[in-house]
Formats: structure tokens, C-alpha cells, sequence
């Protein structure tokens, strides 16, 4: 169900997408969703952009060899409100397209949260709870990279974008009326200052369920193998589980690297890993060894006395003040941000509105 306002436009051409710009050239709020195709790749490839203005809608093919940087200044003007949708992924294709991102964002997944709605609210939930319309998730599943769309996943794409003015209109009024729109600002520029995914390949080891808790040694080779496996992945430019698994990670990572040849890795052979390959990586575990890198581990901080009982009590602070703003406790704070502040590192809780929320009980439990 598409605004009958508005008609969609299928943009392949430059002219029609130069013609499209000047059209948003001048509005104060625009629209934006992306699908793209990561399967088979380390870096997601970007299929189609969908954009919604309040008298215009266009999907734009991202695959018709069309010169985007007139789009790209647009989006990127201070001038200009972009509204997203769960925009992390959004934002990430962003940062890989420009090397920046777009600093006026209003995330409506974010500024829900603030309402009362779950964390993770979809489009359609959302869409259907604030302003009772009903949108189809049938193509959730689509190859973009095929051409030509069917007028399905057309239809599918767009809905995504054709009424985030009239939800964020929606969610904008509400936060005003509760005075949290301030709240809503200050999230969504703290969600921009967040790297994420493939804008922080530094810390992808911290994804791998279990290498945590191996000790210093094991722990470093771990992570150092991680970032190999980042880089090469990169470079062969295929999903990074193709070359080498988590679990394998673990493994290698507690072998002595003194010992490691390619009759012992063999089993890591396959079309993407090859001798060559798994030579570097020996080669990468014994300069380790050698140089008797050890990582300076920062997650290692010495908890203050009675820490646990600290954690307790704050957690039980964040559950009741939750309630009683008629919010998740997640929106509040989370366990992480609970653990931050007790360890003296930099937390959620200890800045902005959830300070002035929260800063004198907090204080009161800490003394």
C-alpha cells in the first residue's frame, strides 16, 4: 500500500536521477532505506536506494553504472533530516560509499524506543501501531542483484520509505509532548559516533563467541588472527567464514605456533584458503611468538569492592525508573552500561539525559 499522492520512479538513467535531486533539492526531510547483497561477499554490494520526500518516491538503481555523488552531497547537507529505519546497516553502506557519515539522523527505531516500544520494533510493527498501516514483508528474502526486479520487490522496497515522514512526524510530536526529543537527538548522534561493522575492523574479534575467556597468550593470537582473516577476506573480497571459521580461529589459536606447518592446517584447504595463504598465516602466529607481543588488555580492570553488589543494586535503580518512564529497561540502560560505569570506563550512564536521570541515585549507591 503505496500514498496515492505519490508516484514511484525507477531511476536507471543520469538524467532521470539529476532530474530527481533537483526535486529533493530544498526539502527538509528525506526518506532513505537500502537493499544490498552481502552472501557471497565481504563487502555488502549496494543494489538499490530507496528515497521518499514528502511529493516524491524513487528506487535507484544502484547497478546502472550511475554517478551518485550529486545524491550523496544531498543526503550529506546539515540542512537536510534524513529518516532512517534501524539504520545501522543503512549507515554502514554509507561509510563504505563516502568515508563519512551524514550527521542530521533520525532514527524512528530509536526515537520508538524512547516511547515505550521494544528495542527492536520493525517498519511494519511500527508502522502498523502508530498510524494503522499495513505493509508486506514478502520479499525480505530477494536477490537484489537480479535485473530486472520484479514490480514486487519494487512494491516491497518502497513501502519501507513511503511513510517515514508521516512516522517520524508521528514519533517527533509524541517525544515533544513527553520532553524527550532532546533524548531522541542525542541517541541518534551517539548511534553516528558508534563504529560498527565493517567501519571498525579492529575490534571484529570481539564478534567470536569464546575468545574472551582464552587466557593472555592464546587470547592475543586469537585476536591477531581475527584481523588476518579480516584483511584477507577483504581482499579476496568473500565472506569472512569462507576463509577460515570462528571455531578454527579458536583452535589455531591455542596450537604452538613453533610447531604449525601445512601438513597439520591441511584441513583448512578449500577453493579460498590456499597453501599460499595458510603460510602467511604461519608465518603471521610466529611473529607473535617472536616478538613476545603481548596485547595490553584493557577489558582487565580490577572491580571496585563489593562490585557485585553494586551491579545489583544499580540494576535494580534502572529496572524501577524504567517503569516508571514507561520505557524498556534496555532503552535505559543495559548490563553493559551498568558494567561500564562500575569499572570507571566510559558508559551511557554517566552522560546526557540518562545522567540527569539518574546521576544522584546512582551516586548515592556508589558512596
Amino acid at each position: 500500500m503505496i500514498e496515492k499522492n505519490k508516484a514511484t520512479e525507477f531511476i536507471d538513467t543520469q538524467n532521470s536521477l539529476n532530474e530527481f535531486v533537483k526535486k529533493l533539492d530544498g526539502k527538509a526531510v528525506i526518506g532513505i532505506d537500502t537493499e544490498f547483497e552481502r552472501i557471497r561477499t565481504y563487502y555488502p554490494k549496494l543494489c538499490l536506494i530507496q528515497v521518499a520526500s514528502t511529493n516524491s518516491m524513487a528506487c535507484i538503481d544502484c547497478l546502472a553504472n550511475l554517478d551518485l555523488s550529486s545524491f550523496w552531497q544531498l543526503i550529506y547537507r546539515d540542512d537536510i533530516e534524513i529518516f532512517i529505519h534501524s539504520g545501522s546497516q543503512d549507515l554502514e553502506i554509507f561509510y563504505l560509499e563516502n568515508k563519512s557519515l551524514p550527521q542530521n539522523i533520525f532514527d524512528t527505531q530509536i526515537a520508538a524506543s524512547l516511547l515505550g516500544y521494544p528495542m527492536q520494533i520493525g517498519i511494519k510493527n511500527l508502522l502498523m501501531d502508530e498510524l494503522g498501516i499495513n505493509i508486506e514483508k514478502s520479499e525480505t528474502r530477494s536477490d537484489w542483484s537480479k535485473r530486472p526486479l520484479h514490480p514486487k520487490q519494487l512494491n516491497y522496497a518502497i513501502e519501507d520509505v513511503a511513510y517515514l515522514m508521516e512516522l517520524g512526524a508521528s514519533l517527533k510530536k509524541k517525544l515533544k509532548l513527553k520532553g524527550r526529543l532532546e533524548w531522541s537527538e542525542e541517541d541518534c548522534k551517539r548511534m553516528l559516533a558508534t563504529k560498527t561493522g565493517l567501519m571498525d575492523q579492529e575490534n571484529a574479534w570481539k564478534k567470536i563467541k569464546g575468545i574472551k575467556k582464552l587466557n593472555s597468550k592464546f587470547q592475543n593470537a586469537a585476536i591477531e588472527l581475527t584481523k588476518w582473516r579480516e584483511n584477507e577476506s577483504a581482499k579476496k573480497n568473500i565472506p569472512r567464514k569462507w576463509l577460515i571459521d570462528d571455531t578454527e580461529i579458536i583452535n589455531i589459536s591455542k596450537m604452538d605456533p613453533q610447531s604449525l606447518n601445512k601438513l597439520k592446517l591441511e584441513f583448512l584447504l578449500n577453493k579460498h584458503m590456499q597453501e599460499s595463504d595458510i603460510e602467511k598465516m604461519i608465518g603471521m602466529l610466529r611473529s607473535i611468538k617472536n616478538s613476545k607481543k603481548e596485547r595490553n588488555r584493557k577489558n582487565k580492570i580490577k572491580m571496585i569492592p563489593n562490585y557485585k553488589l553494586i551491579i545489583e543494586k544499580i540494576n535494580a535503580l534502572i529496572t524501577k525508573h524504567a517503569k516508571q518512564l514507561d520505557i524498556t529497561q534496555e532503552a535505559l540502560a543495559t548490563k553493559k552500561d551498568i558494567l561500564l560505569l562500575v569499572q570507571g570506563r566510559e558508559s551511557r550512564l554517566d552522560a546526557g539525559w540518562r545522567k540527569s536521570q539518574l546521576n544522584k541515585a546512582i551516586k548515592k549507591i556508589l558512596k
